[in-house]
């Protein structure tokens, strides 16, 4: 069950003066916590949803390397 409220900005910010320091502190470490969250998650799923080598890509890539190696050993 959700509930949404609408609370004018400043009525909120005189809530929020009126909480104890255990209790800003409390809701400060909530709000750190919650702004963490979705960077990580968000930078996890762009490393799995990445580009990704087939198996072709990298032969092609150890060949060259193999090629160049050879070229410039030749001298």
């Amino acid at each position: 069950m959700e509930i949404k409220v609408q609370i004018p900005f400043q009525q909120l910010l005189t809530l929020v003066k009126s909480l104890t320091p255990s209790q800003k502190a409390k809701l400060k470490k909530e709000l750190d916590d919650e702004a963490v969250k979705p960077q990580q998650d968000s930078f996890i799923d762009f490393l799995l949803n990445g580009p990704v080598y087939s198996r072709e890509d990298i032969n092609i890539i150890e060949e060259n390397r193999k090629s160049i190696a050879a070229w410039r050993t030749k001298s």
